[in-house]
């Protein structure tokens, strides 16, 4: 669907909820579509896929401010919050995102082995061969996404959010989530402490395997296709 028709669908949704849901609805997209940081188009999108949840968990008897909170403004800045950070939101989305931290972060691991091992070749001297073990791989892995969860999220919402949302809507709900969230890095501190132990016993049990460096390089290749053809595919 275009923007328009994505506006028509929008609508037509709105038309069909009830009245408490669609009053909350039409503050979502007076809030969203008021909006100057991202396209016309995105907009859209983010107001059908709001708008379809809501659609689907009326008949169940759930309400919209049972699905996002008292507060729609409130939820509507961390969204659009989210989508400047590109931050995942369906289910689809987060599956891509997590799949793809580590894949970019391993496929610059191999950039690294590559180099290296060519190193000794360039000197004078031989090809460097490198052995790795596939628990340092995972410990990698897992790492790359507790490090880049804890850059895109330390510094989002926090206590001040949860206080936003019980308290009347301020003139701009965004300046309740611009403090330094000491509790969330705190949890994604002790996550990275768990994966470390998680990876260091995972090396002792897990298989080592040697790769060339060029056998790195078709890895590297590999890994950077996909960045290109699979995970840069984001719409704008």
């Amino acid at each position: 669907m275009n923007t328009q028709e994505k506006a028509a669908r929008v609508e037509q949704l709105r038309q069909q909820m009830n009245q408490e849901n669609a009053a909350y609805f039409q503050e979502m997209c007076n809030y969203v579509r008021k909006e100057e940081e991202i396209s016309d188009a995105k907009k859209e999108e983010l107001l059908l896929y709001l708008a379809q949840k809501i659609s689907k968990h009326e008949p169940k008897g759930v309400n919209a401010d049972q699905l996002f909170g008292a507060n729609a403004a409130v939820y509507c800045a961390q969204l659009i919050d989210d989508v400047q950070m590109r931050r995942p939101r369906t289910l689809r989305e987060k599956i891509k995102y997590y799949i793809m931290i580590p894949w970019v972060t391993i496929t610059w691991v191999f950039f690294i082995f590559m180099i290296t091992g060519f190193f000794g070749k360039w000197f004078g001297g031989e090809f460097a061969n490198t052995t790795i073990n596939s628990g340092i791989l995972v410990l990698i892995a897992g790492l790359a996404i507790v490090f880049i969860e804890s850059i895109t999220r330390f510094l989002g919402p926090g206590q001040e959010e949860d206080d936003a949302k019980q308290a009347a809507p301020s003139p701009d709900p965004r300046q309740s989530r611009k403090f330094f969230d000491m509790k969330a890095f705190g949890i994604y501190i002790i996550i990275a402490l768990a994966v470390v132990a998680a990876g260091l016993l995972l090396n002792r049990i897990m298989p080592s395997f040697v790769v060339t460096p060029w056998q790195s390089l078709i890895i590297f290749i590999i890994g950077l296709l996909g960045q290109i053809f699979i995970f840069a595919r984001r719409s704008k």
